[in-house]
């Protein structure tokens, strides 16, 4: 995912700024995420990828799951056609939506936890990253069965790991070290 990340940023932030310019942030958004899901479908992706198939049909293809159409947006899948990163449109939709809630002063956060938090869960952790963020969060959650119980919080550049997984590795390594 962190090369998908790092490819998408450039594509991320040149939509960010043409929408911004536009004043169309939200219909953009809207329809990155739209693509971001339709992408990953695997008859789309042998669309695209058929040579048999015209760009100018593919670009039609793609831009018919929008609800906002716009010739900068069909033009932005254009490049990302022929540059070949069509592909990466769910880094580049992700990334986007990062850039529109940091500029309106909200942080995602990603939790991590096997299982399901609850609304209750969720509103206490939003307080409590809140206030040691001083800012306001927004919750991604992702359910990792790998945790085997806790918590891990990823933001920005912070991870606070609270998992058992975590304390168990802490705690293999703390013996290899010591026994050698």
């Amino acid at each position: 995912m962190r090369d998908n990340i790092t490819v998408s940023r450039p594509y991320a932030e040149a939509a960010f700024k043409i929408s911004s310019d536009e004043n169309m942030t939200d219909a953009w958004l809207n329809n990155l995420n739209i693509l971001g899901l339709v992408i990953n479908d695997a008859e789309v992706k042998a669309i695209l990828s058929s040579p048999k198939i015209d760009n100018s049909d593919k670009i039609k293809f793609i831009v018919s799951f929008c609800d906002y159409k716009n010739k900068l947006f069909e033009k932005f899948i254009e490049v990302l056609l022929q540059s070949k990163k069509i592909y990466n449109l769910d880094s580049i939709s992700y990334l986007f939506n990062e850039m529109v809630l940091e500029q309106g002063g909200v942080s995602v956060v990603q939790i991590e936890t096997p299982f399901e938090l609850s609304s209750q869960q969720k509103t206490e952790l939003t307080k409590t990253l809140q206030k040691k963020f001083n800012q306001k969060i927004k919750i991604q959650e992702i359910i990792n069965k790998n945790l085997l119980a806790g918590i891990k919080i990823s933001t920005n550049n912070e991870v606070i790991d609270h998992s058992i997984k975590r304390r168990i590795d802490s705690m293999r390594e703390s013996i290899i070290t010591n026994n050698r």
